[in-house]
Formats: C-alpha cells, structure tokens, sequence
C-alpha cells in the first residue's frame, strides 16, 4: 500500500464546494460560524442564476442560517460563467460585490466591450462591485488566512486566494 494511498484529504468543516457542470464554476463558501455569515467565491453562469442562488440558500440553511447570511460574494475574474449569477445573489442576500482591482472601474461603468460579454454574445446582468481585492491582499475566510494573487492567463485580471 503505497503512503498516497492511505491519506484522505478533507475540507475544513468552515468550507463548502457546491461542485457545478459545463458553463457554471464551481463556487466555495467560507462560513464564519462565530459570526453567522458566509462568504462565496464566484457565483455561476447567468442563465443558471436561479439554480446558483437555490444552491446556496440550500447550504445556507442546512447550517442554520438564512439567504440574508451570505455577506460578502467575491469574484475571481468577470467571465460571465463566474458572475453571471451576482445580481440574483444580491437581490437575495444583499451582500456586497468585490471584484479584481484591474476591474473595479470596468464594472461600475458596466462596459460590456471590456467586460468582453458582448464580444463573446454572454449574457451576464449588471450589477455594482462594492470593491476590489488586488495582488497581495489578505483576507480571513472560514478562520483561515488567505492571501490574494495575481493569476494572470485565462483571463489577464484573475485573482487566486491562496
């Protein structure tokens, strides 16, 4: 038996992946149990908006806590299939937006041709960034320590939380 084989890898209990198909991101919510809220990563296609926002009231309430919880929706970068579903997100919750740095003005001017949504005949509906997280940011999500970085390639503002 080989050492790989016998460890098992497991999230901590204050993380959640809601693990989607084609066209969706898969999305992380963070909890702080401490203070009852959460925080997710990326919200999902637009078309599937509804779906996204179903999904995460579910986990919400399977640990006691309602839509009005998910505090703070962040956005790794602003393909339609990673915040497509934000605007559904904030009519439920009401959390706040924060979105790549190098976007921020993008977003809140709601350029579509920098947004490459019109480019690309995506869908994604407008909504406000409440602010921006760049390259060397820290954050604490779910007690744990993350550090924001540059994740330039797929798209040439994304972010990684490390």
């Amino acid at each position: 038996m080989s050492i790989l084989s016998s460890v098992t890898h497991r999230l901590p209990a204050s993380m959640h992946v809601i693990e989607r198909d084609w066209l969706s991101c898969n999305q992380v919510l963070f909890f702080d149990e401490a203070e009852q809220q959460a925080t997710l990563i990326d919200s999902g296609y637009g078309k599937h908006a509804q779906i996204t926002t179903r999904l995460v009231g579910h986990v919400l309430e399977s640990r006691g806590l309602a839509m009005r919880s998910l505090k703070t929706l962040i956005n790794t970068h602003l393909h339609s299939d990673h915040c497509g579903g934000n605007a559904a997100l904030v009519a439920a919750s009401g959390c706040r937006v924060l979105v790549p740095h190098a976007e921020y003005d993008t977003v809140q001017r709601w350029d579509q041709s920098r947004l490459t949504y019109r480019a690309t005949g995506q869908h994604c509906d407008r909504f406000q960034a409440d602010g921006a997280l760049a390259p060397g940011d820290a954050l604490t999500l779910g007690g744990l320590q993350w550090r924001v970085h540059a994740a330039p390639g797929h798209d040439p503002h994304s972010l990684l939380l490390h």
